[in-house]
């Protein structure tokens, strides 16, 4: 089967976002410079070039994939099934390069204002599907309160994941009874 132009650039730009994301991973955004991303790309930095203008559109573009793919993941989240269990233990790898990815998207958001833009716009999105399905599934909870509620587990779960080297110790039975009071009074059954 022939590879097309169009696949073989989407390809490319595949190639660059995820060499993006093993550099931000890494060393981080500010000190990812565009020949070790072409490098770990395996093209040109001239060829990075004809996708990104510069290193910040790169960002964009792995900012946008992963809120599809937090989109894809809203109903996992807000299942509170197993929710601690799934933010307090000690990451694994993959789990642990996620915590550093998106400390590195909010750090570079605080310094940089067009990712904190797409991070903005990011955010939106992901807020406004986490009220869709908390409307679904609590259908005669205000709205204003559903948002109170996701805001909430935003800060709790940002708050897992900012402080992701503290999990590699054992959490109280009294801390993590807490946890479960509060993700019963947001997550009602």
């Amino acid at each position: 089967m022939k590879t097309t132009c169009t696949q073989k650039q989407a390809e490319h730009r595949q190639r660059i976002i995820n060499a993006m994301k093993e550099q931000a991973i890494s060393k981080g955004f500010h000190k990812a410079s565009m020949s070790e991303i072409a490098k770990s790309a395996e093209l040109s930095v001239g060829q990075i070039y004809r996708y990104f203008a510069h290193k910040d559109d790169i960002i964009c573009a792995l900012v946008e994939q992963t809120t599809l793919c937090r989109l894809e993941l809203m109903p996992e989240f807000l299942n509170k099934q197993n929710w601690l269990d799934r933010h307090i233990t000690p990451p694994n790898q993959a789990r642990r390069n996620i915590r550093i990815l998106t400390i590195e998207i909010k750090a570079e958001a605080a310094r940089n204002s067009v990712i904190s833009e797409i991070c903005r716009k990011s955010h939106t999105l992901l807020r406004n599907r986490a009220v869709e399905i908390m409307q679904e599934r609590y259908p005669m909870m205000d709205k204003q309160e559903i948002i109170a509620r996701i805001d909430l587990l935003i800060t709790i779960t940002e708050g897992f994941v900012s402080r992701w080297d503290d999990q590699r110790q054992s959490y109280s039975a009294a801390t993590i009874s807490l946890y479960h009071k509060i993700l019963d009074d947001i997550l009602p059954d």
